[in-house]
């Protein structure tokens, strides 16, 4: 379970999920081609255009997996929360898609079988194939990561440098609403920004306690209003924070994350986040 629970990245690069689902239906069918499994080899009539419909199985099989799946459950595919667990499911429902649309083609070109069973034939086929090769990929894929990740924030918590910054230097916070006065604070008590849609969240410190407030903003109109404190970072497209309560950075398979002083929660970094911003 602890395995299973570890994070893990979730492909969201439309042009990497347009690839991935191209060379899944390529690979497919040079495969059949090649190796001629499961009696295709008997097969004289129209072999070619028979086998490439497989190709065409996997490739929309992998197109509903990755581009219609998000839409109907998009509470399920968020990135913050992937792990090995829903990694692994993703893909048991992609190998169930996939064996659907593996069914329909052969239900249709020959049309003397029965569906489901054609169905639960081509389930225990597709399974036998992938189920194992997905394992251990996922398996590989999670240590390679979380090794380089590791290592790299290893490297980046060794370049920390404090930041020096004037106490009386005070944050001024303007909302969207030019009626709401305006959320004014020392600078060494920002700690970091949330965003959430069009709101944000400000977590701070009040006489040494953690205190958060909800405001109509953009991070973006934010993180212009905190343009010119140099200390202020944008680690994601969802964070600011304040660099100098940067306590750690840890790395896992999914990303590296940067634990603040006072805060116990792990904030995600991009990739976009340079050495640099850390000085």
């Amino acid at each position: 379970m602890q395995w299973l629970n570890s994070p893990y990245p979730l492909l969201q690069n439309t042009r990497y999920k347009w690839l991935f689902a191209l060379f899944s239906g390529i690979f497919v069918f040079t495969f059949l081609i090649v190796f001629e499994p499961y009696g295709s080899s008997r097969l004289t009539i129209d072999k070619y255009l028979f086998l490439a419909g497989f190709g065409v199985a996997v490739f929309l099989g992998v197109c509903v997996t990755y581009f219609i799946l998000p839409k109907l459950l998009p509470w399920f595919f968020r990135s913050e929360r992937w792990t090995i667990g829903r990694e692994i499911l993703l893909q048991s429902s992609c190998i169930l898609i996939i064996s659907a649309f593996n069914a329909l083609h052969n239900f249709f070109w020959w049309d003397d079988l029965i569906l489901f069973n054609t169905f639960l034939n081509f389930l225990k086929i597709t399974i036998s194939i992938g189920i194992f090769p997905i394992i251990g990929l996922i398996f590989f894929t999670e240590r390679a990561l979380s090794k380089r990740n590791i290592e790299k924030a290893q490297l980046l918590s060794n370049q920390l440098t404090p930041s020096t910054v004037e106490k009386t230097s005070a944050v001024k916070i303007q909302e969207e609403s030019v009626k709401a006065p305006p959320i004014v604070m020392p600078i060494t008590e920002f700690l970091y920004a949330q965003s959430e849609g069009n709101y944000v969240t400000i977590f701070h410190l009040k006489d040494d306690e953690l205190k958060h407030k909800l405001i109509r903003l953009s991070l973006k109109q934010l993180e212009i209003q905190l343009g010119d404190f140099s200390q202020i970072k944008r680690c994601h497209r969802s964070y600011l924070i304040n660099r100098q309560h940067i306590k750690s950075v840890d790395g896992n398979a999914r990303s590296l994350t940067i634990q603040l002083d006072h805060i116990a929660t792990n904030i995600p970094v991009s990739r976009a986040f340079s050495k640099a911003d850390f000085h």
